[in-house]
């Protein structure tokens, strides 16, 4: 019997022993890190499975760090909409009319309220987190709105709101404070005629007039020839007994500049009661001088009007021009077109503080995106607001038809116009195009049907006669012009976005000249840019329609209106109701991978000391048995 180590291999005994050795190392490693691997290279097949779900896990941490900067961003913007509707409710207290206070305190006390809301107002709106700007769309890099001092005194030669208000005051009232009204009263007539001094958009317009008296006729307001504008006759009855009796009114209606209404009642007061009140006109021996009497006391009732309804709604007036919304330019008092003046402007950087210098869209809903729709007869107008701006709002540029029922004229002046003339009733499914486009070049081409019965979208019901079609024709037109501005709108809060999810993206954005900060920013500016002195007559009045006119524009009627603080409000809710759920997602779907991961990279240690005992015994055992073997010889075996 030959008896060496060919019968057992040794180097395989040692190579399986070096494996054994390998595998304890990478076992203690295991204990001690509780980790499957150390490097991705000893992952194996694990390998893609790890990559896969640490890479889930860091686009999580990544949409996570973006819920956390907005979260930050919605704290912040939350905390301000509840100060602004808080503002909003103190405007609306602020002044009552009628309520001057004891020693008439409110008086003097609401101007300084007014600008510490407009300052705190304007802080708000230029308040930064971490360097960027939230309430100028996506201009996030600078403040959306210059300091208080500058918006109300201007700068550098330029204009602020206090001269634009002082220029539209000027304007409104014209040479003799009687709002740009002009009565006459000729010698040996018994006629008083009240007129427009011209076609402009200052002072007050006549809208209507009535009499409770039949000795008196009346002429409804009718354009005048020539430079005129709209005007409204009284005459009183040139028979004796049919005068005017004491008591009895005549009444006229205007429209303010700021699109507000007022009313003005004159009484007859007998010759016993003269000289009578500021509303009272004495009846004359005879119609001619009681003619005359009316308009001696209907020129003092507009100027006592001028100096207080008129004034207050010139303040307002002015805070729309300068204040401008979305899609609007900022205007001002064109003092070139006269003395008084008889037309706007277009304001300057040059010239005027521009309030507002963050995003803003070039088209807005509001205001049909600056375009006028007029009907007369069988004739329909689309014609472009002026002063025209190339920056802002649409532009008529074409008009066509499909038939020749409609005779359609496109006028390429500025401002541009198109026009519809229903020449006969059209038949169904004829169609009249008009195309439009926005400041940026976009193009938006209108089709309106001809249809029986109900219109729908895009269409415009037949009727009667040309007349009647031609109403129903204006009215589908304002719907669709509507519809194209919304879309050239666009959302503001899809200005700011942020990506939540794969697919989800919150939007935050805020512009400061959105319809409810608008109407705030204007109405704290009217506010308390106006005093009302000891001993000036016209202070309570004009209190009270500064008052009225507040009290409107921030009225909770408008809380449903696009853009209001409340409607803000709601959608930063939504957003923030977005971001909790991602929130939530994302944690419960994060715990998942992680305990995958977990399953895929980790060991249990209880398993891997228990291997780790058994590989220690059989590497025991390998290295007797090993060395028991490398020392057998035929000497020793037969020891």
């Amino acid at each position: 019997m030959i008896v060496n180590k060919s019968m057992y291999p040794i180097q395989t005994g040692f190579s399986v022993i070096s494996r054994m050795q390998d595998r304890f190392a990478t076992l203690q490693v295991q204990l001690g890190t509780g980790m499957k691997a150390s490097t991705l290279a000893e992952m194996g097949n694990d390998l893609p499975m790890s990559i896969s779900v640490r890479s889930r896990l860091a686009k999580i941490d990544s949409f996570s760090a973006n819920i956390d900067t907005v979260n930050l961003r919605l704290s912040f913007l939350d905390n301000a909409m509840a100060r602004f509707d808080k503002l909003e409710a103190e405007g609306r207290s602020s002044a009552v009319q009628g309520q001057y206070g004891t020693n008439n305190i409110n008086l003097a006390t609401v101007p300084g309220l007014a600008y510490g809301r407009l300052d705190e107002m304007v802080t708000m709106l230029n308040s930064d987190i971490a360097g960027r700007y939230l309430f100028g769309g996506s201009n996030t890099d600078k403040a959306p709105l210059p300091d208080t001092t500058t918006l109300l005194e201007g700068q550098g030669g330029r204009a602020g709101f206090k001269a634009v208000v002082t220029e539209r005051k000027a304007a409104d009232a014209g040479l003799d404070g009687r709002g740009r009204l002009q009565s006459s009263h000729a010698a040996g007539t018994t006629s008083v005629n009240l007129v427009e001094d011209g076609v402009h958009p200052f002072g007050m317009k006549v809208s209507a007039i009535s009499t409770t008296s039949g000795a008196v006729t009346v002429s409804q307001p009718a354009a005048g020839g020539g430079a005129l504008g709209n005007q409204v006759g009284v005459t009183f009855a040139p028979t004796p007994a049919e005068q005017i009796a004491a008591g009895q009114t005549i009444s006229m209606g205007f429209t303010l500049p700021d699109g507000t209404e007022t009313q003005i009642t004159m009484r007859a007061i007998a010759a016993a009661d003269a000289p009578g009140g500021i509303n009272e006109f004495v009846i004359g021996a005879d119609a001619e001088a009681t003619a005359a009497n009316f308009k001696t006391a209907l020129d003092k009732k507009l100027v006592e009007v001028g100096g207080t309804t008129l004034s207050g709604a010139s303040t307002f007036a002015a805070s729309q021009n300068f204040f401008n919304g979305a899609g609007e330019p900022v205007l001002r008092v064109d003092q070139s077109s006269g003395n008084p003046p008889t037309s706007l402007r277009l304001a300057t950087e040059a010239d005027t503080v521009m309030w507002y210098t963050g995003q803003t869209p070039a088209v807005a809903a509001e205001g049909l995106g600056r375009l006028e729709i007029g009907t007369n007869g069988a004739n329909v107008t689309l014609g472009e607001k002026q002063p025209v701006s190339a920056a802002h709002g649409f532009q008529v540029s074409g008009i066509s038809a499909s038939t020749a029922n409609i005779t359609t004229g496109y006028t390429a002046t500025n401002p541009s116009q198109a026009t519809a003339q229903f020449t006969a009733v059209p038949a169904p499914g004829e169609t009249v195009n008009i195309t439009l486009t926005e400041p940026n070049g976009t193009t938006r081409t209108m089709a309106l049907t001809a249809v029986v019965g109900k219109a729908g979208p895009g269409q415009f019901t037949i009727g009667a006669d040309v007349n009647a079609t031609a109403a129903n024709f204006s009215k589908a037109l304002t719907g669709v012009v509507t519809d194209a501005a919304i879309l050239a709108e666009g959302n503001p809060r899809q200005s700011v976005t942020a990506q939540i999810d794969d697919s989800t993206r919150v939007n935050y954005g805020l512009q400061a000249n959105e319809s409810g900060l608008l109407a705030l920013m204007r109405t704290t500016a009217a506010m308390s840019v106006e005093t009302y002195p000891d001993g000036d007559p016209t202070a309570t009045g004009r209190f009270d329609a500064m008052a009225e006119r507040q009290q409107s524009a921030l009225s909770e009627a408008h809380n449903v209106k696009r853009g209001s603080v409340e409607i803000l409000t709601m959608e930063l809710g939504m957003a923030r109701s977005a971001l909790n759920n991602t929130t939530t997602r994302h944690s419960n779907y994060k715990l998942q991978l992680e305990n995958l991961l977990s399953d895929v990279e980790t060991v249990s240690k209880e398993n891997v000391a228990m291997e780790i005992l058994a590989l220690q015994t059989r590497l025991q055992a390998s290295y007797q048995a090993t060395s028991m073997i490398s020392q057998l010889s035929l000497v020793n075996f037969m020891k």
